[in-house]
């Protein structure tokens, strides 16, 4: 069995990278918790650290996350 190309490998790291970013865009609070952890995972798995003064990505995803009294809120909801 052969290998999996570079290119291949890839575009799956992409897609991946993508599905976490569109569930921290999500108005669901609990998508946006479940892909703030897999996006640290992500990173983590993959060696990935930056600062934010290098990176405006990083500063971005900053911006996303919830602020202090946000994730109160978050913790005393209740599930549907």
């Amino acid at each position: 069995m052969s290998r999996a190309s570079e290119d291949f490998l890839g575009e799956l790291h992409h897609l991946a990278a993508c599905q976490i970013r569109e569930l921290m865009q999500s108005d669901d609070p609990r998508d946006i918790k479940d892909g703030i952890n897999m996006a640290l995972k992500f990173l983590r798995d993959n060696n990935i650290t930056a600062t934010l003064d290098a990176s405006a990505p990083m500063a971005d995803i900053e911006r996303m996350l919830p602020t202090a009294s946000e994730l109160e809120k978050l913790m005393t909801m209740t599930p549907d």
